[in-house]
């Protein structure tokens, strides 16, 4: 038996402190019993917690393809670990960051929409990316792989290595040949033999 996994690391640099606040706010596990949302652990006292609507982390309740996800695989939590530095000087140049990662499996959709709705609140103006890869513990033929992402407050970007095989493999069966790339001057290039 082999295992797979999906791991990534990134981080989202230069906080202030009210994005910082923000971010832990979202990332917090709320549990909603009809349009009434409580903190994980502020539920009151007549209200089960194991009746409760919904169970997720806040910044994926209002993302319909992201709240069903997250329903349907019962997770409460944000589906890939985090943490905030609260450093000024990093090495890295990062000063107050909140770093995003998973080392076994992630959920690299709800990484992305959290940065989302991050650069929509806080830094309309700019960018985010995050590469992953996806492993297997065995050499499996066909099980390694790997993608990006590429945010920006209106937008969510995906290159994933698989789907691009499918797409060039359709291509190719149908026209006897890939898909024409461009590169950044305009020019297709290709490997030639």
């Amino acid at each position: 038996m082999a295992d797979n996994y999906l791991d990534f690391s990134e981080v989202i640099p230069d906080l202030s402190p009210e994005e910082k606040d923000w971010l832990r706010g979202e990332l917090q596990t709320v549990r909603v019993f009809g349009d009434r949302e409580y903190a994980d652990d502020q539920s009151p006292d007549e209200l089960d917690p194991s009746e409760a609507d919904w169970i997720g982390c806040r910044v994926y309740r209002d993302v319909p393809a992201c709240a069903e996800y997250v329903k349907d695989m019962g997770m409460e939590g944000p589906g890939f670990e985090y943490s905030f530095a609260d450093d000024q000087d990093t090495a890295d140049g990062w000063g107050r960051h909140l770093w995003l990662h998973a080392g076994e499996g992630g959920y690299v959709d709800g990484a992305a929409q959290l940065v989302r709705k991050f650069l929509k609140q806080f830094r309309p103006d700019q960018c985010w990316s995050l590469t992953y890869a996806t492993t297997c513990s065995k050499p499996r033929v066909g099980e390694f792989g790997g993608g990006a992402v590429f945010v920006t407050a209106d937008e969510i970007r995906w290159q994933d290595a698989y789907e691009f095989v499918e797409q060039e493999r359709a291509a190719f069966k149908q026209n006897g040949k890939p898909h024409p790339r461009k590169t950044g001057d305009g020019e297709t290039t290709a490997i030639k033999p």
